[in-house]
């Protein structure tokens, strides 16, 4: 029974992928910081006996710690990176919330390579030894197809850290490499989440059911890259 690891997965995106993947037969382990405050999580777990949950805290080593002590080694086919924050204030000179921006940081690069290197062996031990991380078209320095950086407005603290997510784990591709572990980094697109809001473009569910048909395929033509929910390669 192939297994999944997912980070986030009390809402949104996170909620999804474990929706998708446990019905699909998969062992899901969904993680959250609050696990119990998730509804719809809960109910999955109830659904699917296959789906466990487990607190985690990505800033915190004690709390990574214990989730890999409670893993004990479990083989991990597929780690789905993609808790994150979006600070929506402090976003203009004059007024940067620093203290936010940091936040940011800790969250979505430091936790995200924390979980990485703490769950390595795990992946190392499966038959897929894939790691995706969930990235953004506005990490790009260049825009989607041709946009100006500033099309999307400022968000500092979100744009920034995204896109020192894209470097580390475009570094840690190449390092993992010669143990065959695969590592993509994925724009999911406009998602209709909290984040997202109302009027983007697409569900949860075309989002992930695209990004895990690209999971599906050959991980090493992936590997390294950063596409879109639909494989399509995104500019840096």
């Amino acid at each position: 029974m192939p297994t999944v690891l997912i980070t986030g997965a009390n809402r949104g995106l996170g909620l999804e992928f474990s929706r998708q993947y446990a019905a699909d037969g998969w062992g899901v382990f969904a993680t959250a910081r609050v696990p119990e405050k998730g509804e719809e999580l809960r109910r999955l777990a109830a659904q699917y006996s296959k789906l466990s949950l487990h607190t985690l805290d990505i800033t915190s080593e004690e709390s990574v710690q214990g989730l890999v002590d409670a893993l004990d080694g479990k083989p991990l086919d597929v780690l789905i990176l993609n808790s994150g924050i979006y600070p929506r204030e402090g976003q203009t000179i004059g007024q940067i919330d620093y203290e936010g921006w940091r936040e940011a940081f800790e969250t979505n690069v430091l936790g995200t390579i924390r979980m990485s290197e703490a769950l390595l062996e795990n992946v190392a031990a499966s038959e897929r030894k894939q790691i995706a991380a969930i990235s953004t078209s506005l990490s790009s320095l260049r825009g989607v197809q041709g946009s100006s950086v500033t099309q999307a407005g400022t968000s500092y603290q979100y744009r920034t850290t995204k896109t020192a997510l894209n470097m580390a784990m475009s570094i840690l591709a190449k390092e993992v490499a010669p143990r065959g572990i695969r590592v993509v980094i994925f724009d999911p697109g406009w998602v209709k989440t909290d984040m997202g809001g109302a009027h983007a473009q697409l569900t949860p569910q075309q989002s992930i059911s695209g990004m895990r048909k690209v999971l599906a395929g050959n991980a090493m033509e992936i590997s390294g890259k950063f596409l879109g929910h639909d494989g399509t390669l995104r500019p840096w």
